[in-house]
């Protein structure tokens, strides 16, 4: 059953007109300047409030990193590169999901505020995430390390772990993907089908945005559509999705490809449920936070 409150914020989604953003590459184009404010990069006052805030320069960005407001630290160190097709800068509930990690498991997060297209793309945004994880997570020993990323988030996570397997470095104790976007063209058929059910994401500007990222590039290296990467000597993954986003089919797809592989995949896929809504406040976002709270608090090992 889907929850009273996620039927209700479906109904805001598609009364905001939230989706017409991604529907579109001419409404992208135009609008896109309103999601790339310098102020929406700064951490809301309601999380300076709950966490202390430490920020560094990287490569000329700012990288944030949240910790217990009283008391140390004692959990892993959680770098969480935020979604948004590569456009958009980190939103709320980003910071919100950041935060209630620190709460829950008195853990570290940081969040890199990379740059975005279309001024930038690909061959810039993944040498910045690269260096901030060198930079601020490299010295936490990697069974504390876990590299967490949602929708284009998780792609940069992926095409980090990648580069980290192939400089022959460890890999972090967990990857957690949230509704992540894993073929920039989106080429499986069902996708399509699944746009007239998605209340947030659309095919044609995020295929748009995509283009922009690979920006001339192969879309299927695997660097910039992980879909298509090696799985070979990464993992173990937590992989969230749900059933009303344009960009399940790859998910099971590459759940598919790790299982094959023998990776460790926690998938966790939900009925109803649409892009990214492990980081809001209805009942199913929160029974997910739960489940990755006990994954996360499970010995290494033991993981």
């Amino acid at each position: 059953m889907v929850s009273w409150q996620a039927k209700a914020f479906i109904a805001s989604l598609r009364m905001s007109g939230q989706k017409r953003f991604y529907d579109d590459a001419n409404t992208l184009h135009r609008t896109v300047h309103r999601h790339q404010r310098a102020s929406k990069a700064k951490p809301p006052r309601e999380i300076r409030r709950r966490c202390s805030i430490e920020v560094r320069d990287v490569d000329g960005f700012p990288c944030y990193t949240l910790r217990p407001k009283n008391g140390p630290a004692d959990g892993p160190h959680v770098l969480h590169l935020h979604g948004g097709g590569f456009v958009k800068q980190i939103e709320k509930h980003h910071w919100r999901f950041g935060a209630e990690l620190v709460r829950r498991l008195g853990c570290t997060v940081t969040l890199p505020i990379y740059p975005l297209v279309p001024r930038y793309s690909h061959t810039t945004i993944l040498p910045v995430v690269e260096a901030a994880y060198a930079r601020v997570v490299d010295a936490t020993p990697p069974e504390r390390q876990v590299v967490s990323g949602d929708s284009a988030g998780a792609s940069l996570a992926l095409a980090l772990v990648q580069k980290l397997r192939d400089e022959g470095k460890p890999q972090p104790e967990r990857l957690v993907l949230i509704s992540p976007w894993l073929d920039v063209l989106l080429d499986d058929p069902l996708s399509v089908l699944l746009d007239d059910y998605d209340p947030m994401l659309g095919i044609t500007g995020l295929r748009e945005a995509g283009r922009m990222y690979a920006e001339g590039a192969d879309p299927h290296d695997p660097h910039i559509s992980p879909l298509y990467a090696d799985l070979t000597g990464l993992g173990p993954f937590s992989l969230f999705i749900g059933a009303r986003d344009v960009l399940l089919p790859d998910a099971r797809r590459f759940a598919q490809r790790a299982t094959d592989a023998g990776i460790d995949i926690d998938y966790r896929e939900r009925r109803g449920m649409f892009h990214n809504w492990v980081m809001h406040d209805i009942p199913e976002g929160r029974t997910e936070l739960n489940h990755l709270e006990r994954i996360l608090r499970r010995p290494p090992a033991a993981r």
